[in-house]
């Protein structure tokens, strides 16, 4: 293992972007710490947890590793981001403008990303106003226009300097950069929650057989979560032979390879972030406190729209990014066909029936994962430990596709290298 950390840091462009990953966020976790200034952040935990609700208060926290109890400049963390993304990925199916600036390659997603800073920007700013106004609603904080101000530049601020942030990560550094600081946020957590945990088990409320309960559990969702995630299902692609001239082109066999979990994190993410939005209005709304116990994470119709949430997503991210259609048609272009299957559309609706069964098994281990933590915190009543099946898949998925990256620069250098070493073939110092 030691062979191999060295390896990766042998290769200077692979050491220049795991050392400015890092570097990203280091600045993230000491803006964790910053307070935005005029709020009484000692007792700003127990009032956010009373209004929120202790566990939703424990679910933003954690996204944001800890920024949102001490009211500093991350409080927001990316949640605006990730929901301008979902509101947008949910405009484009209806608005034609948008599907055709999706349809025309880098330059219409890079107006579509520039849609989504703005989105951030917008929903940073009245998510920024509204915890000005919960702050001095429990007394916090005193009213003052100064006061409104700064928390608004400064969440606001602090939400677009983490989106550029995630951005910058994703362009020169390793992994999605949105991903791994929400990655971040829940490593920096774990050690408080870990701590938490022992203290309940220490004072008798909870028997110490679930705290080994609660190590075995992590040990399994780490395994099944890394079988799911890597799991694929091979679909057989067969090329014709083709001659030209003198030429024989064709005839082989490959696979395309379909993935069980096709979305990754994303839909539990995102699916997370929506939930957020009941309990955060019922909280800034007094008027519509008595929706908490209906939304409160760990309730019944919580559970049940997160489930659903999540299918939505697992199935609408994957029409987002994998089009059976196009496939069909570019296999044909190429002169490539599934074995037992007709060119064309009979190859669509093959690859779309296969696809609907992978999301169903993805879908349902994704829905599984996010409801087993609730199950089994009230089966043991070990309800200081808010990381669980999602947090962890998180920190498995983003830790997963990190070390794809980095295997592709090993690829890629290994490549590179027995280029410019082939000086037998009289091309060296081309």
């Amino acid at each position: 293992m030691l062979g191999r950390i060295r390896q990766v840091f042998a290769i200077e462009e692979l050491r220049r972007r795991i050392l400015y990953t890092l570097g990203m966020l280091l600045v993230f976790r000491i803006g964790a710490h910053i307070p935005v200034p005029g709020v009484d952040t000692s007792k700003l935990a127990d009032v956010l947890a009373g209004a929120f609700g202790a566990g939703l208060f424990q679910f933003i926290n954690m996204y944001t590793g800890g920024a949102l109890q001490q009211f500093s400049l991350f409080s927001l963390g990316v949640i605006p981001y990730i929901n301008a993304s979902i509101i947008l990925s949910l405009l484009i199916p209806v608005f034609p403008r948008l599907k055709k600036l999706q349809e025309e390659g880098r330059e219409g997603r890079r107006k579509l990303t520039q849609y989504t800073r703005w989105g951030t920007v917008a929903l940073a700013l009245v998510q920024s106003y509204a915890m000005g106004v919960l702050v001095i609603q429990y007394g916090l904080a005193q009213p003052s226009v100064g006061f409104y101000l700064s928390t608004i530049i400064s969440l606001t601020a602090g939400t677009v300097f983490l989106m550029w942030v995630g951005e910058r990560i994703t362009e020169n550094g390793i992994g999605n950069g949105v991903s791994m600081l929400i990655m971040a946020g829940i490593v920096a957590r774990l050690p408080a929650e870990i701590q938490q945990a022992a203290l309940e088990i220490s004072a008798g409320t909870v028997h110490p057989l679930w705290g080994i309960g609660l190590i075995v559990l992590f040990v399994a969702v780490i395994a099944l979560t890394v079988i799911v995630q890597q799991g694929q299902r091979k679909i057989v692609i067969q090329y014709a032979k083709r001659t030209s001239g003198r030429r024989v082109y064709g005839g082989h066999t490959t696979h395309l390879p379909l993935r069980v979990n096709q979305g990754g994190v994303i839909p539990i993410i995102f699916a997370s972030a929506i939930l957020t939005l009941p309990s955060s209005i019922a909280t800034w709304v007094p008027q519509l406190n008595w929706l908490q116990s209906y939304v409160a994470p760990g309730s019944t119709i919580y559970l049940v729209a997160y489930v659903l949430l999540i299918f939505f997503f697992t199935y609408f991210y994957s029409s987002l990014v994998f089009d059976p259609n196009d496939i069909a048609k570019n296999l044909r272009e190429a002169g490539g066909f599934v074995p037992g299957v007709r060119p064309g559309q009979p190859t669509a609706d093959y690859l779309g029936s296969v696809t609907n069964r992978l999301l169903l098994v993805g879908g349902v281990f994704l829905a599984g994962i996010a409801v087993l933590p609730f199950i089994f915190s009230a089966v043991s009543g070990l309800q200081g430990f808010s990381i669980g099946g999602t947090s962890i898949l998180i920190l498995v998925g983003v830790g997963i596709d990190t070390i794809m990256q980095i295997e592709a620069h090993l690829v890629m250098r290994q490549y590179e290298s027995l280029i410019k070493g082939s000086a037998f073939l009289g091309r060296k110092g081309l």
